[in-house]
């Protein structure tokens, strides 16, 4: 892990909530993003969607955002991640809040936790920031064909112990409802960039579950 990393997030712990707590925060966050079972969920995610944030976060849509906000919801959203349960993002919410402390109602945390929060359905939101910050999160879908490939590959083994026939029909399910979503992306500027190419990865992928083969070559 790039040292950068904790840099950036001592900083944004400072900005947002004061330093205290920050080294037991940062243990917290390592103690998830760090396992090896996150084959997709760990750093590397973490360091990708803020650097996708910061290629986009002076553009005119989102120049006049909480970027302070948006970073310590893109820190915290996969900070629980329990492939049996499906209360990952509200615990991951509950634990920013633990740790802001007494900062915990002030409005940057409470901004990040309704961002946090909303990774669970990915759905339609009225607030810019969470549309960049899911749109960022998404981002992956519209990636070049390898990397998309090394994302689904990823997320495969995340969910190893789920058989193939049932994890074929699971994923499957989920492709399917983003494909049948009028729109992938919630801001111009993604929507612009990644659409076309999300949908196609997503379609592939589909295909390839459907198929008498492994779902990623």
């Amino acid at each position: 892990m790039d040292d950068r990393l904790r840099q950036r997030f001592d900083g944004l712990w400072a900005r947002t909530t004061g330093a205290a707590g920050a080294e037991a925060a940062w243990r917290a966050l390592d103690a998830g993003y760090g396992e090896a079972a996150r084959h997709y969920h760990g750093w590397r995610h973490i360091a990708d969607l803020l650097q996708g944030h910061d290629a986009v976060r002076a553009l005119p849509d989102f120049a006049e955002l909480d970027h302070d906000a948006i970073d310590l919801a893109i820190v915290y959203h996969d900070a629980v991640y329990d492939t049996a349960r499906a209360d990952n993002e509200a615990r991951s919410a509950d634990l920013l809040r633990a740790q802001a402390g007494p900062q915990a109602d002030s409005d940057p945390i409470r901004a990040a936790e309704a961002m946090i929060r909303a990774t669970a359905a990915h759905g339609p939101s009225a607030d810019p920031a969470t549309r960049l910050m899911l749109d960022l999160d998404l981002a992956v879908l519209g990636a070049a064909r390898p990397v998309y490939e090394a994302y689904a590959a990823a997320i495969r083994c995340e969910y190893a112990a789920v058989p193939d026939a049932a994890w074929r029909i699971g994923r499957a399910a989920v492709l399917d409802r983003f494909l049948a979503r009028p729109r992938l992306y919630q801001t111009d500027p993604f929507r612009e960039r990644l659409e076309t190419s999300a949908r196609a990865n997503l379609v592939a992928e589909l295909h390839a579950l459907r198929a008498d083969r492994p779902s990623v070559e």
